[in-house]
């Protein structure tokens, strides 16, 4: 049973939703993050040119959070509906993170394994799960472009602003959360029995993008690196030709 095939169904059984979260929780992936300036983004964007071998992609998602009440389970839920705007028609994803993964295991990798799974929906589901008794909890417009490709594991590259809202879904009017730092993040769906080899491709591959800046697991905070300027003048002088 596909998630899709879920909230179709949500409409005339509110128990449903205690179905969705078993769905949900059926996938995994690995993820790090990190920061860089923006005047170091171009810099970053040749370099993953070079590694990648395939086109950007452009980036505008209005992604609106939201959060579970008390009497949709004792366990708190988190809910992220993603606009993609950059689309000639507007289309939906709904994305339930879970859990990270604990223990000896976890400790030992440099990359976050956790619980995800998105589907596509229709422009109701904000609605829908306001219905549930969801309520929201924030919402950001993402502005940036992001990378997808094979390296040991399909890997998705994404450099962003973050900008936030004045109105209630006005993406037009947003403004920058952090002027002149933009994110990064790094991810590739896993299973329980691949987890281990896409954390290890995921970083083999930040090991590349190092002297621009730093991949950790969401939530450690590393800054930015001081080798960022001399690398990304290096970059920007031969257009990614130069080995860092």
């Amino acid at each position: 049973m596909h998630l899709s095939d879920v909230l179709d169904c949500v409409y005339n059984n509110t128990y449903i939703s205690c179905v969705i979260m078993q769905v949900i929780l059926a996938n995994m992936e690995c993820v790090v993050q990190g920061i860089i300036e923006t005047q170091h983004v171009e810099a970053l964007e040749i370099l993953l040119q070079g590694l990648c071998g395939v086109q950007r992609e452009r980036l505008r998602i209005h992604e609106i959070c939201l959060k579970s009440g008390p009497h949709l389970g004792s366990v708190p839920s988190e809910l992220r509906l993603l606009c993609d705007l950059e689309q000639a028609e507007p289309s939906w994803t709904v994305r339930h993170i879970g859990g990270a993964m604990r223990g000896a295991g976890a400790e030992q990798i440099s990359v976050l394994v956790r619980s995800m799974v998105e589907s596509k929906t229709s422009k109701n589901v904000l609605r829908l799960f306001y219905t549930l008794g969801y309520k929201l909890d924030h919402e950001l417009l993402r502005v940036g472009f992001s990378f997808n490709f094979y390296r040991g594991a399909q890997i998705t590259v994404t450099v962003s602003s973050i900008n936030k809202m004045l109105k209630l879904h006005a993406t037009d009017e947003a403004v920058p959360v952090t002027p002149g730092i933009q994110m990064v993040e790094v991810t590739a769906p896993a299973a329980a029995e691949t987890y281990t080899e896409v954390a290890a491709a995921v970083s083999s591959f930040c090991e590349y993008l190092a002297p621009l800046l730093h991949l950790s697991k969401p939530g450690i905070s590393t800054g930015v690196v001081p080798t960022a300027a001399a690398a990304a003048a290096s970059l920007m002088s031969d257009g990614g030709g130069t080995t860092l």
